[in-house]
């Protein structure tokens, strides 16, 4: 009995392998022809991206010298009109101006990436650098007329801005 009972195990196991097909040509071509559309669609994607970037990069640089002749006036403007304030209200302005220049900086920051090794890239770092000096500067000024008239970095920020400005004025 034994001896039949393995005989039928080993015919049962026998079978089961011999009815195991190869793949077909057919579901291997399939397979392919889906990896190769994956792969197409894939690099469509990357180029729409691609292309999207460029487009964005173009925009950005369309705009850079306005943005920036722009900011630059409001930043003089900002400026000048804590340094007319009465003392009592500076310190409150300049608080304002050192947000304003926070958020100027960190548009010119963004542009990094954008332009990344660029004509505009290093007209971008200096505008940034300008800007986060700027904003030490308006720090340093709400704590008075003669902290503002002492602080340091003016000379920097000329040095910034007068890169930028040349940039600009191609």
């Amino acid at each position: 009995m034994p001896a039949k009972i393995l005989f039928l195990l080993l015919v049962l196991a026998l079978s089961g392998c011999a009815s195991l097909q190869p793949p077909s040509s057919t579901a291997t071509a399939s397979a392919a022809a889906r990896s190769v559309a994956m792969a197409n669609r894939d690099a469509e994607a990357a180029q729409q991206r691609l292309a999207a970037v460029a487009a964005q990069r173009a925009g950005a640089e369309q705009q850079f010298c306005p943005n920036w002749r722009q900011a630059l006036g409001q930043a003089r403007r900002n400026a000048m009109g804590c340094a007319r304030m009465p003392l009592g209200e500076q310190a409150t302005c300049w608080q304002a101006v050192s947000q304003w220049t926070q958020e100027e900086s960190r548009y010119f920051h963004a542009l990094a990436p954008l332009f990344q090794e660029g004509a505009y890239a290093t007209p971008a770092a200096q505008a940034a650098r300008f800007f986060d000096l700027a904003q030490g500067w308006a720090i340093t000024c709400q704590d008075g007329q003669k902290a503002c008239s002492a602080a340091s970095g003016h000379q920097q920020m000329d040095d910034h801005k007068n890169v930028v400005n040349r940039f600009c004025s191609r």
